[in-house]
């Protein structure tokens, strides 16, 4: 039985700012939660001063709240705020699509770019290290004291999940430095949208993050059109579980796969991902809490996801109900690598300039589809998600 050490710190903060309570929970499974009943208004000082007195920490940021982020380490948790150049936005990055010869270029017909594909997965350069700090991203901070303290780099990414906001046409970072992502879908209630499906495993694929398809609600029936959907996908090379948090079937897989990995729980609305969640780590609700700040402002709570501990090891992330799930920074010379059926093609049209319609002689990818090599259902996901990511284009420049 792990040891479990608790302690509760009250200090009174400036007589403008109030009292300020923090409750803090430790134990040496790495299981840890940092729940911030109020703080005061000193904090932003405070993590301004100087610091030099103490040694840099690596930590993992588990929660964000507006202007705050909660970082876990190997032995403590933290509230922290960021360094002030951390809080300036990087400036957009540049289209990683290569220039492409046209059919009427002098290197048509049977010239191909000799450019390998780059894996989503590979580090990045420590000069791109991000800035715009996000959940589950490794940091280095300096404690400020026993509980607090500031976010003074952001360390290298490993992966990224993203996708764009179209009220924004910005990015939305889902989660980073992840290793898979379970996908969840309800067999019923609501039926499930294959397109989505689609588009999800786009993004997965780009971002070299592995993906588990969660058929949901299976103690609900299972509809013909979800039979050969699981068919379908499973004949991908995709992981395709059936799960029910009221049977537990498919549970003790699903923990299986997440043992000693940080994955996302992700999927449409009200397909049970709460439920799944509250299974897999019995006390999620009791760790799920809110930051407030006493500032007579209200209640600031969490924002996006928050990484929780596995009870088997590694963490798992909740994500709200997605409505809509555009692409984000996905090229369109790009987009067939991300469907594994069109892959094998994805180099070999005639023309470099292909645009893949009827129109085109010569395209790789639309003789796989006459070829039966992707479904109907698939050629259409391909086809909507080719026009975005055309139209996107000027906004990932």
């Amino acid at each position: 039985m792990p040891s479990r050490q608790t302690t509760h710190e009250c200090a009174m903060a400036d007589e403008q700012a109030g009292p300020r309570a923090v409750e803090r929970t430790v134990d040496n499974t790495n299981s840890i939660s940092l729940t911030f009943i109020t703080l005061g208004g000193t904090m932003a000082n405070a993590a301004e001063a100087d610091t030099q007195r103490t040694e840099r920490v690596e930590g993992r940021v588990v929660a964000i709240a507006p202007g705050f982020f909660e970082v876990v380490t190997s032995t403590e948790a933290y509230l922290c705020t960021a360094r002030g150049r951390l809080r300036k936005q990087r400036p957009a990055p540049a289209s990683r699509n290569p220039h492409r010869p046209t059919s009427g270029d002098a290197s048509r017909g049977a010239a191909r770019s000799a450019q390998a594909v780059k894996s989503r997965a590979e580090p990045a350069a420590p000069d791109d290290a991000p800035v715009r700090i996000a959940p589950g991203d490794w940091v280095q901070i300096t404690p400020l004291d026993a509980t607090h303290g500031i976010i003074e780099d952001v360390l290298p990414r490993r992966t990224v999940l993203s996708r764009g906001r179209s009220e924004a046409r910005g990015e939305h970072i889902m989660l980073a430095n992840l290793d898979s992502a379970v996908l969840v879908f309800a067999v019923r209630e609501p039926a499930p949208h294959f397109g989505m499906l689609d588009r999800y495993l786009a993004l997965c694929e780009h971002a070299g993050v592995e993906v588990t398809i969660c058929l949901n609600k299976t103690d609900l029936g299972d509809p013909p059109d979800v039979a050969e959907a699981r068919a379908l996908y499973s004949a991908l090379g995709y992981s395709v579980l059936a799960t029910s948090t009221r049977t537990g079937e498919g549970l003790d897989a699903l923990r299986e796969r997440l043992r000693e990995r940080t994955s996302l729980l992700t999927g449409p609305s009200g397909v049970g991902k709460s439920s799944l969640m509250n299974l897999l780590i019995p006390s999620a609700a009791q760790r799920t809490t809110a930051i407030s700040l006493a500032t007579g402002k209200g209640q600031h709570t969490t924002t996006g996801v928050r990484l929780l501990p596995l009870p088997e090891g590694g963490w798992l992330a909740d994500s709200a109900g997605i409505r809509e799930l555009a692409l984000w920074n996905v090229p369109p010379d790009d987009l067939a690598r991300t469907f594994v059926e069109l892959r094998p093609v994805a180099e070999d049209c005639e023309y470099e300039n292909c645009e893949h319609s009827a129109a085109d002689a010569g395209c790789a990818l639309r003789q796989a589809q006459t070829d039966g090599r992707i479904s109907p259902a698939r050629w259409a996901s391909f086809e909507r998600l080719l026009v975005e990511a055309r139209d996107a284009q000027p906004a990932v420049r």
